[in-house]
């Protein structure tokens, strides 16, 4: 491909350019206060240094070195599709606008803050959109968020801009503590997929799950807030967020969750601290006995032992691992007191490892009930 070059200095700080094309011995700086426009395409195979503002319209191609420096860059094309091929390097603030859609090939790292305004970020090759501990994300709707994967590093309160490409689905990790790295993704079902249930739920979510993968670090002590949309099918009643650790394990009821908006249009914040990494809607039965199905007896304080809400005096419970061995057993079990409730230790007082149990809960005058327990260190 030949690229040729067309200039027009329309000021001292504005400089339009049809295409633009840097050699792999040149050094280009764009300085403070100045723009640098272009309509086309920009390839970059040599050093590009931006302390100023660029405007790409067409294929940005970077093969060389960026240096975002103080710099801003915005991505406007109107076309059906703009390819962003930046070669696994930083953006200092990076602006989405125009419309359809903008292909990054490549993982890119957002430094001081992404602003969705207009326009799909599509993360292909399996690339990833990575923040900074210290990056914010301003804007994001239906018309403007990531279809793709999402990670953010750093402790407080972090936002995940995914969606499906149609719909915006915002994932929020709140109170996050030391300085992990989290994955973050969404993936619609499409009545391809139906997700295993455990007993004590009614009803799963038929629209899509999140992936939530710590890379570093772990959740402990966090929450999670998702995005409710579409999820009419699961009627009224106790929503809850249910987790796997895969998608042939039954999903468990993580615990009580906090719904505001609708069924249609709206957002779900767990108790708890998630310890899968596949998150799901529910809606919990509650006409019964309710199990709480995550443990993590080293994180949270409401996540160290295992709860059952509605259990019946004089109850047994017992719990097995894989193997079908005997781990614990409790005649009175209640989980307000300690010494009568499973906190992730075996019958010979040894932490047991982490993985996926399984109980059996044996109300005096009815039938057992069984399922899954999930235990994380």
């Amino acid at each position: 491909m030949r690229l040729v070059l067309f200039l027009i200095l329309l000021s001292p700080a504005l400089l339009l350019a049809q295409s633009f094309y840097i050699k792999n011995s040149a050094t280009v700086s764009v300085s403070n206060g100045f723009i640098l426009s272009v309509k086309d395409s920009l390839v970059n195979s040599g050093t590009l240094i931006n302390d100023g503002s660029l405007v790409m319209g067409g294929v940005w191609l970077n093969t060389g070195t960026y240096v975002p420096g103080e710099g801003r860059i915005t991505f406007n094309s109107t076309a059906g599709e703009q390819i962003i091929n930046h070669n696994a390097q930083a953006f200092s603030w990076l602006t989405i606008e125009g419309s359809g859609i903008k292909k990054f090939l490549a993982d890119i790292v957002v430094e001081r803050e992404l602003i969705l305004v207009e326009g799909i970020m599509l993360a292909e090759n399996n690339s990833k959109i990575i923040f900074d501990s210290d990056a914010i994300i301003t804007g994001g709707s239906d018309l403007a968020h990531v279809n793709g994967a999402v990670q953010h590093s750093g402790a407080g309160t972090k936002l995940f801009p995914v969606g499906n490409g149609s719909l915006y689905l915002p994932v929020r990790l709140n109170n996050l503590t030391g300085s992990p790295e989290i994955r973050v993704s969404v993936t619609e079902l499409n009545g391809s997929i139906i997700l295993p249930t455990s007993s004590s739920l009614n009803a799963i979510s038929d629209q899509r799950y999140f992936t939530v993968e710590p890379v570093s670090g772990s959740l402990q002590n966090a929450t999670v807030t998702l995005p409710v949309r579409n999820e009419d099918a699961l009627g009224a009643g106790n929503i809850v967020i249910v987790q796997s650790s895969n998608l042939t394990d039954p999903f468990t009821n993580l615990g009580p969750a906090t719904l505001t908006g609708s069924l249609s249009n709206g957002a779900i914040t767990s108790t708890l601290s998630p310890t899968e990494v596949l998150l799901a809607l529910a809606r919990a039965d509650v006409s019964g006995i309710l199990v709480y199905n995550a443990i993590a007896p080293n994180g949270y304080e409401a996540n160290r032992y295992m709860q059952i809400a509605n259990l019946p005096e004089g109850s047994i419970v017992t719990i097995y691992n894989r193997w079908g061995d005997k781990v614990f057993e409790m005649q009175g079990y209640d989980d307000t007191v300690s010494g009568k409730r499973f906190e992730g230790f075996g019958l010979d007082g040894k932490e047991l490892p982490s993985g996926n149990y399984f109980y059996k809960i044996e109300p005096p005058n009815s039938s057992p009930l069984t399922g899954f327990l999930s235990l994380r260190r």
